[in-house]
């Protein structure tokens, strides 16, 4: 619904933006918030590619369009195809990169002591419930 009047508006200023925001603009900021985890670089990518993803674009759209903020046109196109593009993007990298990410770290963890992507994560405590489910049955 977005997408199609946003295509007819392209430019190559839009698709360097969606592309960078895609790589740079998102990888980068995961890549400085896992510093100091230990965790190798492919990890790092994997999850710099595959984490945090459309919301915060859609919700900047929102923001903009309750605005009224000039140009809110331009931004729209280029939310839009800057979400349809990581639709698509991850769509077909998904399967490709998972395997080979699952191969690399089966052999990293075959060769490698103390590799922090191996290590079991602790068991998150259990959460209480509050509302009609908790009261006793009579």
């Amino acid at each position: 619904m977005l997408l199609g009047p946003a295509l007819e508006h392209l430019s190559w200023r839009i698709i360097l933006y969606a592309v960078l925001s895609l790589t740079v603009v998102r990888m980068l900021p995961v890549a400085l918030s896992l510093a100091g985890s230990r965790l190798r670089p492919p990890t790092v990518a994997y999850i710099g590619w595959f984490g945090p993803r459309g919301l915060a674009s859609v919700v900047l759209a929102l923001l903009v369009v309750e605005e009224h903020v000039h140009g809110m046109e331009l931004v729209g196109r280029v939310v839009a195809v800057t979400v349809g593009l990581s639709v698509l993007l991850h769509g077909i990298s998904a399967v490709a990169l998972a395997e080979w990410y699952g191969r690399w770290h089966e052999k990293t963890a075959a060769t490698t002591r103390d590799l922090r992507e191996g290590t079991p994560a602790p068991e998150a405590p259990a959460r209480r419930r509050f509302g009609p489910l908790d009261k006793p049955e009579m």
